[in-house]
This record gives structure tokens, C-alpha cells and sequence, in this order.
């Protein structure tokens, strides 16, 4: 899997979290977990999302743009 699908991947599953009502410890843990990571690089992507460093939307397949 690429790196840019599975980042795609990680931020879908961030917003899901954050639309569930998670803090964003509680989101760490899970895409830690879920995702295999060690926990201060998910600290890190979720921070990066959160502060908007992250694109929130994006074509993992290069095809197309579809905002930020």
C-alpha cells in the first residue's frame, strides 16, 4: 500500500473519531493501535491534522484534487 493511501486512510479515520465526540488522546490511541504505530508518531499525525498541517482532503490515487 502507498504511503499516501494509507495516510488517506489514517486522516478518514481521524475525522470519523472526531466526528464521534473522541478527544484527541482517545483518537491517538486508536489510530495507534489500529494503524500499528508507535504511540508518538500518532501523537504527531494527530496533532499535524488537528493544527491543519494535514490536508483534509486529498486523492490518494493522483487522479484528482479535491480541495484541502
Amino acid at each position: 500500500m502507498s504511503g499516501t493511501k494509507r495516510m488517506f486512510e489514517m486522516t478518514e479515520r481521524i475525522d470519523e473519531l472526531d466526528v464521534k465526540g473522541l478527544s484527541e488522546p482517545e483518537i491517538v490511541q486508536v489510530i495507534s493501535d489500529e494503524f500499528n504505530m508507535v504511540e508518538y508518531l500518532a501523537i504527531s499525525l494527530v496533532d499535524a491534522y488537528f493544527e491543519k498541517k494535514i490536508a483534509n482532503n486529498f486523492s490518494w490515487d493522483g487522479e484528482s484534487s479535491y480541495g484541502s
